[in-house]
């Protein structure tokens, strides 16, 4: 064998191969821009972030507490204490879990005051609501009688996650809805990525036998 074969023989002959980032790593990369912006003090960086998470905020926070006024305030105070603590973060890429921890101690943390309380109800629609839940559209897209049954079902999907235990309430939400690793649930909520895969596992069997049911 030639040198030159010797050289060639390792190689693959295929077309090469292209390393496609997870979205979350993507977005970890616009953030990482913005974030340092915004901490040298850049209120327009800030408010960009604040575009690009208030939605996912205001649902997780409803998700939690179940009420739409004390979500609103929520939110607010997440992004207050996100922007006056934000020169703490030492990880830039790390924002969106710390942002998420922020809102998710807060939502807690009403819940708590509330039960305290045990006066203030919850929405009369609570978390019947299918729009707090992931984007079903594209899938029944052109089909009345298909989109009719998803939309029973996502409806249904949402009581469900009202009547819940909150524990694993707010470790499908996460996960499911939020699309959050298990280390950035782990690290959100202060707990072990074991408890976190074994709530996550309570919740779905809690959910796939309910999902039987609408079959």
């Amino acid at each position: 064998m030639t040198d030159e074969k010797r050289s060639n023989a390792g190689q693959s002959t295929g077309p090469p191969t292209e390393h496609v980032p997870h979205p979350n790593t993507a977005s970890q990369g616009k953030d990482r821009y913005l974030v340092l912006r915004a901490q040298d003090g850049d209120i327009d960086a800030f408010g960009k972030l604040v575009e690009r998470y208030q939605g996912r905020l205001f649902r997780t926070a409803y998700m939690i507490v179940r009420n739409r006024h004390d979500s609103e305030d929520i939110v607010q105070e997440t992004l207050v204490q996100a922007w006056r603590s934000l020169h703490l973060l030492r990880d830039p890429d790390a924002f969106r879990g710390w942002l998420m921890r922020i809102c998710t101690n807060k939502a807690t943390s009403s819940i708590r005051q509330r039960q305290r309380r045990a006066t203030d109800p919850y929405d009369s629609e609570g978390l019947e609501s299918a729009s707090m839940l992931p984007d079903t559209t594209s899938t029944a897209a052109g089909d009345p009688a298909l989109s009719s049954e998803v939309n029973a079902q996502m409806e249904a999907l949402a009581k469900l996650l009202a009547s819940a235990p909150e524990e694993l309430r707010i470790v499908w939400v996460l996960r499911e809805v939020d699309d959050m690793s298990y280390e950035e649930i782990s690290q959100t909520l202060n707990l072990t990525e074991s408890t976190v895969r074994g709530r996550l596992a309570r919740a779905r069997s809690l959910v796939m036998r309910h999902m039987k049911e609408w079959e």
